[in-house]
């Protein structure tokens, strides 16, 4: 795969995420049933990590896409292990792992709201645990170039933003706080 073809896969699919974001909230009379028992003065804490988290991802799409040359994106390898030219197919799976569950789970929170089942529970679960593990999954595919590439701590640094948002508000403390 080029990495033009994941551009254009990112770019594309990424407004994707926001629309369903939109669709769900729009689907429901009430959105604030998406926060369960979310108590409102976490949720104000919450809301702005949610654009921290989008900073954090632009900040490392910019690197890849933009400030990175395509071999260097190819360089790119998990830690410990040699260059094998094959950085591109890692950050495909990276971002279809993050971007696909993103776009189901509202839809999938849905389901489960207006007919809750222990299956749709977990399968809600599973979308936010996915993606929280993809935005973990984009540090440490950019820790080993921090010091190789140019900027490389950029990749650290907005995966670390967008990891706090989808892996530890998302997948983890929501996921304690909504009434299964």
């Amino acid at each position: 795969m080029k990495r033009n073809v994941l551009f254009w896969l990112t770019f594309i699919s990424g407004p994707f995420v926001l629309l369903s974001y939109v669709r769900g909230v729009n689907a429901v009379d009430d959105a604030t049933v998406y926060w369960g028992n979310v108590s409102p003065s976490m949720q104000s804490f919450i809301v702005p990590w949610m654009f921290v988290a989008a900073i954090g991802y632009l900040l490392m799409w910019y690197q890849f896409f933009f400030s990175w040359s395509e071999e260097d994106v190819a360089s790119l390898q998990w830690p410990g292990r040699e260059i094998d030219g094959n950085g591109i197919k890692r950050l495909a799976l990276l971002y279809a792992a993050f971007i696909l569950p993103a776009m189901l789970w509202i839809d999938a929170t849905r389901w489960h709201i207006e007919d809750p089942a222990r299956y749709k529970a977990i399968i809600v679960i599973i979308l936010l645990s996915i993606t929280g593990l993809a935005a973990v999954g984009f540090a440490v595919l950019g820790w080993s170039s921090r010091q190789r590439l140019s900027n490389g701590n950029r990749v650290v640094i907005g995966s670390v933003m967008l990891s706090i948002q989808c892996t530890f508000w998302d997948s983890i403390y929501w996921t304690l706080n909504f009434p299964w």
